[in-house]
């Protein structure tokens, strides 16, 4: 009899760059007085009514404002990058990115505008540029917590742990009540296969921001992978008593439940996720997974005969079918399954597909 393997999936999810909008550039007591030999009374107080402006969210008049002091002083810095924060507001990308530019070529020490560049330059999908920018903006000021982040963020995508490690470590020494920083240095200790490093990461996070939903998912994820299936549930409970909606919570207790040997809990969470998000093609992969454990296989068919519908890349519904219909006597087809399980990167379809007798079809 075939043995199979259940797979589901399991979510593991990064904190991705989550502050407030900045907020504009006040000019402080020193800055005025070194101003006042060369800047006129007028550009002053249009800059101060645009601040007012931008504060009440009124940022077309903020912009007309910045643009007045602008036009009384043409080498006001902060005018300019005040107006591309209003512009940016605004979604009119280009002049923000033209407001961004210029207030670095008034000074190339301005790190905020350095990131607003970069930041803009990453969302246009020019990352070679956001890069140079994320970089210069460190250089002139390598204890800004948000351009470490930023660039933290990156390395994790980029699958750069190390490097992602090393600006968490710096982040977590310069502000230690960061609780994005201990959440994405758990998310990098998991990859890394280091449970308890992430478990007492995702447990800070969760202590320092008792409402950071992610962290809380993030904590039940790392208990899963550990066996602790108990806490595991629990910490899942909290992120969705924070946040009803957060589909991926449902689904990873739903593994849980499942690993617990739970599989009424499993197949109700599995039904709240795709209740939630009827397009996310795991989680019917998943109430596949379930069936297969319950010997249900015409469930489990049309369970990935869904998912497959959704997401025709997701190799796993393609493995599980092909053991379910292997279960149901249709060789031809399990082989079929399998063979495209392997070829979307399934390693345990591969052995399948070899050791039966697929080389009949």
């Amino acid at each position: 009899m075939i043995k199979h393997m259940i797979l589901v999936a399991s979510i593991l999810c990064c904190t991705t760059g989550v502050y407030s909008q900045e907020d504009v550039k006040v000019l402080s007591q020193t800055e005025v007085e070194q101003l006042k030999t060369q800047m006129p009374l007028a550009a002053e107080t249009a800059y101060n009514e645009g601040i007012l402006a931008f504060q009440a969210k009124n940022y077309t008049v903020a912009a007309e404002k910045y643009s007045a002091a602008i036009n009384a002083y043409p080498a006001f810095e902060m005018a300019f990058y005040n107006r591309g924060l209003c512009y940016e507001a605004l979604k009119n990308n280009d002049n923000a990115l033209a407001d961004f530019q210029k207030a670095v070529e008034l000074n190339p020490n301005n790190s905020d505008a350095l990131y607003k560049l970069s930041s803009m330059y990453d969302a246009t999908g020019n990352k070679e540029k956001s890069e140079e920018y994320l970089n210069k903006a460190i250089a002139v000021n390598p204890k800004n917590t948000q351009v470490l982040y930023k660039r933290s963020t990156n390395y994790f995508m980029q699958k750069e742990y190390d490097k992602a490690l090393a600006d968490l470590n710096e982040i977590i020494l310069l502000d230690p009540s960061n609780a994005f920083a201990y959440n994405d240095r758990g998310s990098v200790y998991k990859l890394q296969n280091k449970i308890d490093e992430a478990i007492a990461d995702y447990k800070k996070a969760t202590l320092l921001d008792k409402s950071l939903v992610i962290a809380h998912n993030n904590l039940g994820s790392a208990y899963r992978k550990k066996g602790q299936f108990d806490l595991a549930i629990k910490a899942f409970d909290a992120a969705i008593a924070l946040d009803k909606q957060f589909y991926l919570a449902y689904n990873n207790r739903g593994f849980a439940r499942f690993e617990k040997g739970d599989f009424d809990g499993a197949i109700a969470d599995f039904d709240l996720t795709i209740a939630l998000k009827n397009d996310y093609a795991a989680a019917y992969n998943n109430k596949a997974s379930v069936y297969l454990k319950q010997e249900k296989w015409n469930d489990a068919v049309k369970m990935c005969d869904k998912a497959i519908q959704l997401n025709a890349e997701l190799g796993s519904a393609y493995y599980n079918r092909g053991i379910a219909y292997e279960m149901l006597r249709n060789p031809k087809q399990s082989c079929q399954d399998w063979s495209k399980a392997a070829e979307l990167g399934i390693e345990a379809a591969n052995s399948y597909y070899s050791n039966s007798e697929c080389y009949k079809f």
